[in-house]
């Protein structure tokens, strides 16, 4: 399989509301790599929401009919709802984080949140909680330190030990635009950024404040937020409905802008953003992926990328060594070294 050439997109992070994305240059890959699709007999469903490996190199894929632990000697097991009695309270994951334990957290939607630890499985749902959760339909997931940050589709909530704090109903009533809460990201000073179909908003403290396309001068590309990343130099990244922002820690915005006759997924909808190593950050639109490194960007579509089979990206799982899994509508496809090609991967 030949070895793909991404396209690059020169840019800086300079604070500005007004930055496009200038036109596309040739770029070769580093070393040899080939991109080889996971055997989709490994997953429930071919459509993988999301992705995560903890610090034992185990990879976990949720996906739209339940979940496939794969780990680093290329043992895999998938659980369902029904496989695991219960245990995982809904076939359809939404979204996935590891905390410092390796306690895997596994939103859902309609069954709430589920947690897979040491083998076996915990839940959390609004009944369970008496409220605590507001909502079974789980959209976004953060976890800051000992808390774990949970957004439903009617508010949000904390969870520290076994006390929910709970923000739904008069407690967001007039501070969120709107009561879905999209995505979630902690910032290092403890800020809480919570994405919504309605703006964005922060929580300092009892402090909230509230952005739009209007407040940002159109920093903000559109008040449908649908993902956010906090980078390493404390940098706000905020995937939108039509297109990607960053706001730096000091305010400013920089918006990212198709240049004109560019082809490009600067427009389009961003469906997730993930860090990467050596600071880059990654970007899932529908149409495709994009990685950020060293000022400049890298576009992986179905142009460059052999065997990606469909424009609906989801999410990008970096590792070391230029290896990145990109989950899609059809499966993942991994842009892996040479040597490191897994029989369950080709």
């Amino acid at each position: 399989m030949r070895i793909a050439r991404p396209f690059v997109l020169s840019t800086f992070l300079a604070a500005s509301a007004t930055s496009t994305w200038p036109q596309t240059a040739s770029l070769e890959a580093t070393g040899p790599f080939r991109w080889v699709l996971t055997d989709l007999n490994r997953l429930p469903s071919e459509e993988v929401v999301a992705l995560a490996q903890d610090d034992l190199e185990s990879r976990y894929y949720a996906t739209r009919k339940g979940l496939t632990v794969e780990d680093k000697s290329d043992n895999y097991r998938i659980y369902t709802r029904s496989g695991t009695r219960g245990g995982l309270t809904s076939d359809s994951l939404t979204c996935i984080a590891i905390d410092r334990y390796r306690d895997v957290w596994i939103g859902t939607d309609g069954g709430g949140l589920n947690v897979f630890s040491g083998g076996g499985w915990r839940s959390h749902t609004r009944e369970s909680t008496k409220g605590g959760l507001p909502d079974d339909g789980v959209l976004a997931l953060a976890l800051h330190k000992e808390v774990r940050w949970v957004g439903t589709r009617n508010g949000f909530a904390a969870l520290r030990g076994n006390s929910w704090t709970t923000y739904t109903g008069s407690q967001i009533s007039g501070r969120l635009p709107h009561p879905s809460v999209t995505a979630i990201a902690v910032d290092s000073t403890g800020d809480v950024w919570l994405g919504t179909l309605g703006g964005l908003v922060r929580l300092s403290g009892s402090v909230w404040t509230r952005f739009n396309t209007e407040s940002t001068q159109g920093g903000l590309p559109h008040n449908g937020v649908t993902s956010l990343y906090v980078d390493a130099r404390n940098g706000l990244w905020v995937g939108t409905q039509t297109g990607l922002a960053r706001r730096a820690h000091d305010g400013s915005w920089l918006s990212f802008r198709a240049a004109s006759g560019l082809q490009s997924l600067a427009q389009q909808r961003v469906v997730s953003i993930s860090g990467g190593f050596d600071q880059d950050v990654w970007v899932s639109f529908r149409g495709g992926a994009a990685r950020f490194t060293g000022g400049q960007w890298e576009l992986y579509t179905r142009e460059n990328v052999p065997g990606l089979l469909t424009l609906y990206v989801n999410y990008v799982l970096a590792g070391p060594n230029g290896v990145a899994r990109i989950a899609t509508q059809k499966g993942v496809i991994s842009r892996l070294p040479v040597s490191v090609v897994r029989s369950g991967e080709e």
